[in-house]
């Protein structure tokens, strides 16, 4: 079996072939990520002789730009390895004293394709494709829309430092239609009382009303904000309300949509504490492409996923921080880790609280202990797709 090591760029790609003894047949040789540049570099590889089944390709899980390319080889016929850039980086820093360019990476890929045998990447099944899509766009979404009610938090410590008091949820549907109207206090003491009490009404759906009103402008009257020349400040809270506004309506388009992927099996998850409509589909999304019970070790191949390394965090000053391994899915790690989160301190199920409980009992960290439910959380979650049961609570 030859191996083709491919160094991915954004514009242009580097490639290393080699045949079964290790011998170069072409050395970094360059193609544009473009349509004529990969079917000039096909013409390339036809030329050797050696067909597309004889031709294994590796390239590493870089960015974002791997994926088409990715697509298209398999599309041609060729076996496709993904490798994880910690392995490559590894042999560089053991073999060439940690020299990076095109032409060596491209190189070690092929070597490491040659001399590790790496597992062969499948395409996930069309539906948990497209589940793992819509469930990473939605984390996207919740992240800026959390940045931007960090930012409207901080400018309303300008604008109106008393303001959360008289909200239980700043960031709810009646305050954000109050601030997009008057986002000062000095707009709001000056607003007709009639005025804002039937904004307050519509946009609470009658559950507020005049009194609210009342408070409203009295706290804004005696605040101890920024007064004269806002008018920056007042339009920028407009414009973040205006986006975090846009941003909750696209999560909530999403999650009308994510409930139409694998029901059966959300259904199946959100049996477990913590994994509710957000964090189920999530999970599954991620879990599913490296979920295999027919395996000896596919418990511990599901849970390393997650990258959730429990030694890593207590080895040393490692422990004191709590530091996460960047290893694994991003979103499985933050996903489960809100789950156990939640299964430990809101749902308190008996199992989760126990394994908890024994960390902190031993003088873990917070993280540290919630890594272990976490941890936990993931062979629940191979057992319960495994046997296609729902959790059982543990009775406490």
């Amino acid at each position: 079996m030859w191996t083709l090591g491919i160094d991915v760029a954004k514009r242009r790609h580097h490639a290393t072939l080699l045949d079964e003894e290790g011998h170069a047949v072409f050395r970094n040789v360059s193609f544009a990520h473009s349509r004529q540049g990969l079917e000039g570099f096909l013409e390339r590889l036809a030329a050797t002789g050696q067909s597309p089944r004889g031709i294994r390709v590796g390239m590493e899980a870089t960015g974002h730009y791997w994926m088409v390319l990715f697509q298209r080889l398999t599309q041609a016929g060729y076996t496709v390895c993904v490798i994880n850039p910690l392995v490559t980086a590894a042999r560089r820093n053991v073999t060439i004293r940690g020299t990076k360019t095109d032409a060596v990476d491209a190189f070690l890929i092929a070597k490491v394709l040659r001399e590790e045998n790496p597992k062969v990447s499948a395409i996930p099944a069309e539906d948990v494709q497209r589940l793992r899509d819509l469930t990473r766009l939605r984390f996207e979404c919740a992240q800026a829309a959390m940045a931007e009610k960090q930012r409207l938090a901080a400018l309303l410590d300008l604008a109106f430092p008393e303001y959360g008091e008289h909200f239980s949820d700043i960031f709810g549907t009646a305050s954000r239609e109050v601030l997009a109207e008057f986002p000062t206090a000095e707009d709001l003491a000056k607003v007709d009382i009639w005025r804002l009490t039937r904004l307050l009404r519509e946009a609470s759906r009658g559950r507020l009303g005049r009194p609210k009103a009342e408070r409203l402008k009295k706290a804004a009257r005696e605040s101890f904000a920024l007064v004269g020349n806002t008018d920056a400040l007042a339009l920028e809270i407009r414009f973040v309300v205006e986006r975090l506004n846009l941003l909750i309506e696209q999560i909530a388009q999403l999650d009308k949509r994510l409930g139409q992927f694998l029901p059966e099996e959300q259904e199946l998850l959100q049996s477990i504490p913590g994994l509710g409509l957000v964090w189920a589909p999530t999970i599954l999304a991620e879990v599913l492409p490296v979920f295999h019970p027919e395996l000896k070790d596919g418990a511990k191949k599901f849970v390393a996923a997650a990258g959730i390394d429990v030694r890593l965090h207590e080895s040393g000053e490692a422990a004191s921080r709590g530091n996460m391994s960047k290893r694994g899915s991003k979103y499985l790690r933050t996903a489960v880790m809100q789950a156990a989160e939640t299964a430990v301190f809101l749902a308190k199920d008996p199992l989760f609280v126990a394994v908890y409980e024994r960390q902190k009992a031993r003088g873990k960290h917070h993280t540290v202990a919630l890594s272990h439910v976490a941890h936990k959380m993931l062979h629940v979650i191979f057992s319960v797709l495994k046997n296609q049961l729902a959790y059982t609570p543990m009775l406490s």
